[in-house]
């Protein structure tokens, strides 16, 4: 589904365990975690900033980190971003129109982007701290994948499926 919307759907060998929480973590289902110092779960990065230089990503929340009752929770599952597990993503520009897929966009590596609107997006405007490679589209954004076509679609925003790369994940433990 086209649109700067919130995504969790993934797909690969996935591996999930549960990580303590960090104090004053509203972090949601579907978001990008790092630990901090203590090896407690936080958010990789600020609504609206890119993941940085250095950043090691365990993986995508599982659950949100509050509670119904808006409490802070012990411990959330994670899915880790280990080699081979994708993750679906919206693809993202500051420029919209630059925000469309092109087949030659396969195998690309990105930034990770936290939206200002909630969730994470690969922006396909950066490619300095390049956490991400998109491994595939969406279908259902792209039909002409299915039948060969290539080149730029013009849907904006189109989800893709992207892999970690393992110099930014945190339990691969490959550097």
């Amino acid at each position: 589904m086209a649109g700067l919307n919130r995504l969790f759907e993934t797909r690969g060998p996935l591996h999930m365990d549960k990580f303590p929480v960090a104090a004053s973590q509203s972090f949601q289902k579907g978001d990008f975690l790092t630990f901090n110092g203590s090896g407690q779960l936080q958010l990789a990065v600020a609504a609206g900033s890119n993941v940085g230089s250095g950043a090691l990503i365990v993986g995508m929340a599982n659950e949100n980190a509050l509670d119904d009752y808006g409490n802070l929770k012990n411990s959330v599952g994670v899915i880790f971003a280990q080699p081979g597990t994708q993750f679906k993503l919206p693809l993202y520009n500051a420029t919209p129109a630059s925000a469309v897929f092109n087949t030659n966009e396969l195998g690309v590596k990105y930034e990770l982007h936290n939206l200002s609107s909630g969730g994470f997006a690969v922006d396909n405007g950066s490619t300095t701290n390049v956490a991400v490679t998109i491994v595939g589209i969406a279908a259902e954004d792209y039909p002409g994948w299915l039948t060969g076509t290539t080149g730029a679609g013009t849907i904006e925003y189109p989800a893709v499926w992207v892999e970690v790369r393992a110099a930014f994940s945190a339990l691969t433990g490959a550097r």
